[in-house]
């Protein structure tokens, strides 16, 4: 299947998604706001700034973009409480990572534990954590917070696991896949199936949905692999190398390894060790190069695209439908 085309960038594809779901978009970020409101003081003004460093909103965007596939018009209100815990749940984890990874600079400001402290960071990422469950205990269709529970379950899992993988130089492919399937896709499979619930689907596409979410999850971590190295990059708002240096063992090295002799591979693995120090990232990328490992990553990422897309073409056609599609095309071209 040939991929549908697009002349507009991820960028832009986003801002227009987000613009046709604006006001249920508009309603979310009044649920999030009012969580910050209403914290307790020495929290809310904390959260107040945490949540004013607003990001792509991806997850949140597809959401409200399968939401309204439906024959008619999802509950408002429904969609902006569940986006809201969406984007808190990723928020909350977006700290935590921050912590573990030692990153100093997110969406173009410093990060929470760099500017409060690690103690009171963990501490905040766990009140934002809860919240996000908060934000759907009233949900009337009574699987959607066990979707939120599970998906924080599979974030954590698969966070962990990336951690005890960390430095693995003998890191499985399968392995890889539980790793991404977890820190990722899960959260975007649950906000696709979400969705899929408050469009009125049936069982069988609410599941369809949920695939979709896994395909686009998962082609979105490949995407971030090959930034991390600086492959396609542009206005990064986040260090590059990152992974590197915290010997984090991603799909393009995964793909050197499987095509190169035992020389190759233990000076890789020298290199991949030192990969902190100054010069070495830049060494490993022009061995990445040479063995079209970036390239091979890129298709990959390409093809759970396409099977994204065969699945957003069986929803009834509309605007979203057109939008979702979309972000499908551009999103393996996103430069940050």
């Amino acid at each position: 299947m040939v991929m549908a085309s697009t002349k507009d960038d991820f960028k832009t594809v986003l801002a227009q998604a987000r613009e046709l779901v604006k006001d249920q978009l508009a309603l979310s970020e009044n649920v999030i706001m009012d969580v910050a409101k209403s914290a307790p003081k020495g929290i809310s003004d904390r959260l107040i700034s945490l949540f004013g460093r607003k990001g792509k909103r991806i997850r949140s965007t597809m959401l409200c973009l399968v939401a309204n596939c439906g024959t008619k018009a999802p509950d408002a209100n429904r969609v902006a409480h569940a986006c809201a815990s969406v984007e808190l749940l990723h928020l909350a984890s977006l700290v935590h990572d921050d912590i573990i990874d030692g990153t100093e600079m997110r969406r173009g400001q410093i990060t929470a534990h760099k500017e409060w402290g690690t103690q009171v960071a963990v501490l905040i990422g766990d009140y934002v954590l809860s919240q996000a469950m908060r934000c759907v205990i009233d949900e009337t269709a009574r699987n959607v917070p066990v979707i939120i529970s599970d998906a924080a379950d599979k974030l954590i899992v698969g966070e962990i696991m990336e951690l005890d993988h960390s430095g693995d130089m003998g890191l499985s492919r399968g392995s890889y896949n539980e790793i991404i399937d977890g820190k990722t896709a899960a959260l975007i499979d649950a906000a696709a199936r979400i969705g899929g619930i408050l469009a009125g689907f049936d069982d069988a596409m609410v599941d369809e949905c949920a695939k979709m979410g896994t395909h686009f999850g998962i082609a979105f971590q490949i995407i971030d692999d090959l930034l991390d190295y600086g492959y396609g990059s542009n206005n990064m708002d986040k260090a590059k190398f990152t992974d590197l240096s915290n010997g984090l063992i991603t799909l393009p090295l995964l793909y050197y390894f499987e095509n190169c002799n035992a020389a190759e591979r233990s000076e890789m693995e020298g290199l991949v060790k030192k990969a902190a120090q100054e010069g070495i990232p830049e060494i490993i990328i022009e061995k990445l190069k040479v063995k079209g490992s970036f390239e091979k990553a890129k298709a990959e990422a390409q093809e759970h695209l396409e099977k994204a897309l065969e699945i957003a073409n069986k929803f009834p056609k509309s605007n979203f439908t057109e939008e979702l599609v979309a972000m499908f095309a551009s999103m393996s071209d996103r430069g940050n």
